[in-house]
């Protein structure tokens, strides 16, 4: 039987997709959602398929696609859509669509979805991931990729990019060791990536100019190489650059260099494997694939260093300041409510006085785990901003359910004592709350008002003695 995500805010259009795969043989269910934390949770399951509406109300068709890609990146997903544009279509299957087709062209959905899983069988894709998260993975690495993600949902959501250099080359990827190889000659591209190869270079060749602007849109590469002068002029307009070094290969032996140069090209090169000329330019650009190869691994060093707390593996207070504006902003757009939970270790101090920092980071990494424990991995996040102080955020999250959460949360920390260096250590903690709620009139509600809000009803708590809940 085959398992169908379905996102789609129309039940009978769903139901209508279902029954004309069963109609044409095709045994099937599926599990019809509508919002992005529905949609989210429902991929955890393993889904053999999906289909999409192009724009469900506060989720579209898109930000599903980007999220799948990063998340179960071997699942086909087809759009189905009441929006027939040969536009939207090329988009979208430049983004990874498997198939796009019209919600009034049913009857060819039973022919899209066979070959799209003969498709997928036939590539030896059967097997998905797990990606799930175990006890063991609570390493930086994966903290910071679980904070990232969230990040990139904002992204998808806001529809804003800073295009400063520095802001693309760590929000996209930074250059890694691959090659593009745009070259028209069959021929030269085939020597090419066998030379490449030789040198120890991944290559990806691409067959045309707008694929290989495609590909360079979507990441950094190290190394292009090219017989193109109008692309070596076009990839020179892209934000960020776009490839560290780039070859122009002077197939007929007769181009300007100075021209290539002139529109952008690093280097210029002969089509032919002839003298010690030719293996130069070849043993640069390996050198470069090294230095790319070096450089993305202290940006993503970088980046997680930014992105998490070193001590409790939750988010950096930087990332709080930056991001969770960006939450506020996506609930306001979405007109969906946001709560904001402060929270500290009451009496934090004498833990450190009387028993040393050692012991004090002990219950600091305690209280953090037991804070993200039953979250919802992917949609809520924690963040350290100061000393003992933490901040929950929790989007879609009305101000009564998070009530219950900071209460869960509160009991959770008194009732078990933290283990540490020289024994069980008994603490407990306070907590604030602030909400946001769209369809109560807070359209313009500013992170500073929302985080003061939470930090006085915190500090209400602690006022009226600690190891309890107070809302703003």
């Amino acid at each position: 039987m085959i398992r169908m995500l379905v996102l789609e805010d129309d039940a009978a259009a769903a139901e209508s997709s279902c029954r004309m795969l069963k109609h044409a043989g095709i045994d099937c269910a599926f599990e019809r959602v509508e919002s992005e934390s529905e949609f989210r949770r429902a991929l955890g399951r393993f889904p053999d398929l999906i289909l999409s509406d192009s724009n469900v109300p506060g989720f579209d068709g898109l930000s599903a696609l980007a999220i799948v890609q990063a998340e179960s990146p071997g699942t086909p997903f087809i759009f189905v859509t009441g929006n027939p544009d040969p536009a939207a279509a090329k988009v979208a299957k430049e983004h990874g669509a498997a198939g796009f087709l019209a919600k009034a062209d049913l009857n060819r959905l039973a022919g899209v979805v066979s070959s799209v899983l003969d498709q997928r069988k036939a590539a030896g894709r059967e097997r998905r991931p797990d990606r799930r998260r175990s006890e063991a993975d609570v390493d930086a690495s994966s903290t910071a990729t679980y904070l990232i993600e969230r990040q990139a949902i904002l992204d998808r959501a806001l529809r804003h990019e800073d295009r400063s250099v520095l802001s693309n080359v760590l929000r996209r990827h930074p250059p890694i060791p691959v090659a593009l190889l745009a070259l028209d000659s069959h021929d030269v591209r085939e020597r090419f990536v066998k030379w490449l190869l030789n040198a120890n270079i991944e290559v990806e060749p691409v067959d045309s100019t707008l694929e290989a602007l495609t590909s360079l849109e979507a990441r950094t590469y190290a190394l292009l190489f090219t017989d193109q002068l109008d692309l070596v002029q076009a990839m020179r307009q892209l934000h960020a650059g776009s490839a560290t070094h780039v070859v122009y290969v002077d197939v007929d032996g007769k181009s300007d260099a100075r021209e290539a140069l002139s529109r952008g090209a690093n280097d210029c090169m002969p089509a032919e494997a002839g003298g010690q000329e030719f293996w130069a330019h070849l043993t640069t650009a390996r050198r470069i694939a090294s230095l790319s190869a070096a450089l993305q691994l202290a940006l993503t060093d970088n980046r997680i260093l930014s992105t998490i707390d070193e001590l409790t593996r939750c988010g950096s207070r930087r990332f709080f300041e930056h991001e969770f504006p960006r939450e506020v902003e996506r609930a306001a757009r979405l007109r969906r409510p946001l709560s904001l939970i402060m929270c500290d270790i009451d009496h934090f101090k004498k833990v450190n006085d009387s028993h040393g920092h050692g012991v004090g980071d002990d219950v600091l990494r305690e209280f953090a785990a037991r804070l993200t424990d039953g979250l919802r991995l992917g949609e809520d996040w924690v963040a350290r901003i100061g000393g003992e102080e933490f901040a929950i955020v929790l989007p879609e999250v009305a101000t009564p359910k998070a009530l219950l959460v900071a209460r869960r949360l509160c009991e959770r920390i008194a009732q078990t004592p933290c283990p540490t260096a020289v024994g069980p250590q008994r603490v407990t903690g306070s907590f604030g709350i602030a909400g946001f709620e769209p369809h109560r009139g807070d359209q313009h509600v500013s992170p500073r008002i929302l985080t003061r809000a939470a930090d006085a009803a915190l500090y209400e708590s602690k006022r009226t003695g600690r190891n309890r809940v107070t809302l703003a």
